[in-house]
């Protein structure tokens, strides 16, 4: 039985009512019980199926009485075996009894179907009524299991009632339309018969409980307790006590000789101090049935007329078995139970300080690809179970002495043996091959990608703190380069790894040196090669006076601070230009501006783009949104939809960038505010080379036109693109063939020589 079909009948035989463990399983056992009303039920089918196949001796009816005489002696087994496990307080066969009781119940259905169907209105009257009377048997043997007998009666009434429902006979149709009525109330007898009877159960087993609790209390302190004279000999010992050291204890010899012979030192150091303050110590003590437990035990000294000393031993062996849960639970991780960054270190320095090296070991740092993606989308449950699912599979692929640790949200660390390089390469297929298939999740498939970066040891480092850092650079050039692959450190990946740290400075310094300045690329008509409005990019002066692009500060704009920063600089300066031009009365057309997922995130965005704009008395018409379609995907979503809208709805056109590379842009035209396309480079790009990219392109632009949207094609070089894309329909272009970016002070001229085309313009 799969795991599935074991939990769904573990369901069958609960009960909604959640009672204590004991109760339940005693519930459950009452598939073994009541042993007439199951003999009578297995008897009275077998009965019924005979009578059948007398009276009418076809293919189905026989068949129909071989079944239930071999199924009657497969439930009749399982009946014995169930009775003798219960008797030898073992485990009986609950699932397959539940299993076959439903089979069972299914054939009576079927059977009584048959009989209907059958025309033989004697033979339908007995095998009605022996149906109902299996009804009522069933809720009365399984009234502990009332989610079982609900799905037993359902198997039962089903087919009479398609059976009425099927025959030419009124009466039967009417009969089979109230039966729903019927099945009804009998479910709610079952669950109510069992709720009474389970209450009672409780109460009587409480009550029972309650007394034993009372009766002991009444005897003696549930803690072993004990009494010694002066010279620390037993002088007497409650039950508990005696139960804990064997109903034999030796009164009037010394306590100490029932202790373990490594604790009786400190045992009567405690009693001497317990002659003038209370004591305690705490030990681990062998009950007579051979199993241990951990006692802290308190010894006070009596009354002085007593002249001895009470000892009282509590048991604290939960308590120790928590202290220890919470030793593990500091040095392993509770989602996967793998060892955390503690123990991982612990090996590392266990690794370097001993020598063990030398032998030859490295460290894998495994980062699960696109997690974040997968719990954005699927859900934080999936995101866990993913997690579970490759630490298992991890450590399938290792050897036993070998570490596999969990030390980030997607992050896993492994210390394997490793010789060389090939040993590395090796357990890294091994770890493939173990991943290859996807996760299944809820009918989802989800694919376990992961990239590895490995360090040496101790070739890359003599401390741990280094051979971190080196599988760390590993992981982030295996990522770069494309994810779903191992690289092992070298030094030239350090510089790389510094890449990102650089462009963070360098935009930090940027900004501090007011460096950040747009660059304006025309986008001009197709039809009569106007400039109709420019797209805004980010440039920025280095220290040098280079004029640098955005591509230098890349992981910059990853950072919600910086990138932050970087947008309003931007927008800052554009609205100035923008400023300056309307005051000057040249004929801009519109200015558009990238935002990124965090801008649009960002609280009150839209209506501080609104604010500039009425504060520099500046139409919303100036000014144009492009987003990508990856600012709509995951968490968050519903923040950029509601900032897209109300910039839309205050005037200013929202324009789709880089469409037609990402996963949802359908859905994003459908849900998002959107008034253009812009058709991506990487298409563009290809128009006169790939057939391909030209029938992509052409949908694109007829879609778009369909949509009533402008379409905009971006990267145009040749004069063979621009041709190709006015005639599938493209309303504007923007690229090398017309204008690289240019600043500010350029665009006046430009705009000033329309008549003059463009590209004559520029070269003028």
């Amino acid at each position: 039985m799969d795991r599935n079909s074991g939990q769904l009948v573990s369901w069958l035989l609960g009960s909604p009512l959640d009672p204590p463990p004991p109760l339940a399983a005693e519930l459950k056992n009452g598939l073994f019980t009541s042993v007439p009303i199951f003999m009578g039920g297995v008897f009275n089918t077998l009965l019924v199926a005979a009578i059948a196949a007398w009276r009418h001796p076809t293919p189905v009816f026989t068949g129909w009485v071989l079944f239930e005489a071999v199924l009657g002696v497969m439930r009749l087994t399982c009946l014995v075996r169930g009775r003798k496990a219960i008797q030898a307080e073992r485990k009986p066969p609950r699932h397959a009894a539940a299993l076959l009781s439903c089979a069972w119940s299914a054939s009576v259905g079927v059977g009584t179907f048959l009989c209907l169907l059958n025309g033989d209105w004697i033979l339908a009257t007995i095998a009605c009524l022996s149906a109902a009377a299996m009804i009522c048997g069933i809720c009365l043997r399984n009234f502990g299991t009332p989610r079982l007998a609900v799905l037993m009666v359902c198997a039962t009434v089903a087919p009479c009632a398609i059976a009425g429902l099927l025959v030419s006979e009124p009466v039967l149709t009417v009969i089979s339309l109230q039966l729903p009525v019927f099945t009804w109330t009998i479910f709610i007898a079952s669950f109510g018969l069992h709720k009474m009877l389970v209450s009672r159960m409780v109460a009587l087993s409480e009550l029972e409980r309650s007394q034993s609790l009372n009766r002991t209390i009444l005897q003696s302190s549930p803690d072993p307790t004990f009494l010694l004279d002066e010279a620390h000999r037993l002088i007497f010992s409650n039950p508990p006590g005696r139960e804990l050291f064997g109903e034999d204890v030796a009164y009037g010899e010394p306590w100490l000789f029932m202790l373990p012979a490594g604790d009786r030192a400190r045992a009567e150091a405690v009693l001497e101090r317990a002659r003038s303050d209370p004591a305690n110590l705490v030990v681990e003590l062998t009950r007579p049935s051979g199993s241990s437990a951990w006692f802290d035990i308190v010894i006070n000294r009596t009354a002085a007329a007593l002249k001895g000393f009470v000892v009282v031993a509590r048991d604290i062996s939960d308590q120790k078995v928590s202290e220890e849960r919470a030793i593990w639970m500091a040095r392993h991780d509770a989602l996967t139970g793998l060892p955390n960054r503690t123990i991982l270190q612990d090996r590392l320095d266990k690794i370097l300080d001993r020598g063990e090296a030398s032998a030859g070991a490295a460290l894998l740092i495994v980062d699960v690809d696109n997690f974040k993606t997968i719990n954005d989308s699927f859900g934080h449950d999936c995101g866990d179970a993913l997690l579970c699912t490759v630490a298992q599979r991890l450590r399938a692929t290792l050897r036993a002495d070998d570490l596999v640790a969990r030390t980030g949200g997607d992050e896993f660390t492994l210390v394997i043996a490793a010789a060389c390089e090939a040993d590395v390469i090796e357990t890294a297929r091994r770890i493939y091959g173990q991943l290859e298939a996807p996760m299944r999740h809820r009918g989802l498939l989800v694919e376990c990608g992961v990239s590895i970066g490995a360090s040496l040891v101790p070739r890359d480092g003599r401390k741990r703190s280094d051979i971190l850092k080196a599988a760390d650079v590993a992981l982030y050039a295996a990522k770069t380069d494309g994810r779903s692959q191992i690289k092992i450190f070298s030094p030239a990946m350090l510089i790389e790894a510094e890449k990102p740290r650089a462009m963070i400075a360098s935009a930090r310094d940027a900004l501090q040196r007011d460096a950040v300045l747009p660059y304006y690329q025309p986008k001009v008509s197709l039809y009569d090669g106007r400039t109709v409005g420019f797209e805004a990019l980010l440039r920025w002066r280095d220290k040098a006076g280079t004029i640098r692009s955005a591509e230098a500060l890349v992981a910059a704009f990853e950072d919600p601070t910086l990138g932050a920063m970087l947008s309003d600089r931007m927008l800052a300066r554009i609205l100035d230009d923008i400023e300056r031009w309307a005051g000057a009365g040249v004929p801009f057309g519109h200015v558009a501006f990238n935002v990124s997922g965090i801008d649009l995130r960002r609280s009150a965005f839209a209506e501080t783009i609104r604010a500039h704009l009425v504060s520099r008395s500046l139409p919303p018409q100036c000014l144009q949104i492009e987003v990508t379609e990856q600012v709509f995907l995951g968490r968050g979503s519903d923040q950029v939809q509601e900032a897209l809208q109300r910039l839309s709805d205050c005037g200013i056109r929202i324009a789709l960038d880089d469409f037609g590379t990402g996963y949802g842009s359908l859905s994003c035209l459908n849900r998002f505010p959107v008034d253009a396309l812009k058709v991506d480079r990487s298409f563009v790009r290809q128009v006169g080379r790939g057939r391909d990219a030209e029938v992509i392109a052409s949908a694109i632009i007829g879609m778009g036109r369909s949509l009533g949207l402008e379409i905009v094609a971006e990267g145009i070089e040749t004069a063979a693109q621009e041709a190709y894309l006015m005639n599938a329909g493209c309303d504007l272009g923007q690229g090398f063939l017309y204008s690289p970016a240019i600043p500010a002070d350029g665009v006046p001229a430009i705009l000033a020589h329309q008549g003059q085309g463009l590209r004559q313009a520029l070269r003028a």
